[in-house]
């Protein structure tokens, strides 16, 4: 589904942008891993889009001790926040993802 304006207004207000941009590397990494891991994993050819990539980053976001050490203190309890989390992740870093990927420097073979 992507980030939504409203999303995007939830996450700023419970301070998670914040925090995102605090670990802003962190995440990128996670994120190059994720895309590695779904694009190795998809069928050869098949178009990875956004929401397929946060689909599978919901899962490191669940396990990740950073972002759920924030969570329990800002008393972000639903687990919509993982994927909301997710979803902003992707936003903040796609164009970059594709930038590397045109340029080859995501390690694959040009």
């Amino acid at each position: 589904m992507g980030l939504t304006l409203e999303a995007e207004q939830r996450l700023e207000a419970a301070g998670v942008i914040a925090h995102y941009a605090e670990n802003e590397a962190a995440w990128l990494a996670a994120i190059k891993e994720t895309k590695k891991y779904v694009e190795g994993n998809f069928p050869a050819g098949a178009k990875i889009r956004k929401d397929d990539i946060a689909k599978a980053l919901v899962t490191i976001i669940e396990v990740n001790e950073s972002y759920q050490d924030y969570r329990n203190v800002k008393k972000l309890r639903a687990k919509f926040w993982n994927t909301l989390f997710a979803d902003l992740v992707v936003d903040r870093t796609w164009d970059q993802l594709e930038a590397e990927n045109e340029d080859g420097e995501d390690g694959a073979e040009p």
